[in-house]
């Protein structure tokens, strides 16, 4: 189960990390009080469309999720900083 952002545009379920609705491509980023509709449904596809119709676009987690920092490289220990002469 997952708590899901009903887009206020086209009713398409939304996880509540992604800031635009892949559907109709709405703002879901502050949306006003009466216009945030938050529903409970299983987790399955990020974007769930009420009634039977087209696929929806799916936008995966990896794609809405920040770059990842580059790991730091095995084996190598970090200089130690210089100290300063005189």
């Amino acid at each position: 189960m997952g708590l899901w952002l009903k887009c206020p545009g086209c009713q398409t379920k939304n996880p509540l990390f992604l800031e635009i609705c892949p559907e109709c491509g709405r703002s879901l980023k502050d949306l006003p009080a009466k216009e945030r509709v938050y529903v409970v449904g299983a987790v399955g596809t990020l974007a769930e469309k009420p009634a039977p119709g087209p696929a929806p676009a799916v936008v995966s987690a990896a794609a809405a999720a920040p770059p990842a920092e580059a790991p730091a490289k095995a084996g190598k220990k970090p200089r130690p900083a210089k100290k300063k002469k005189g």
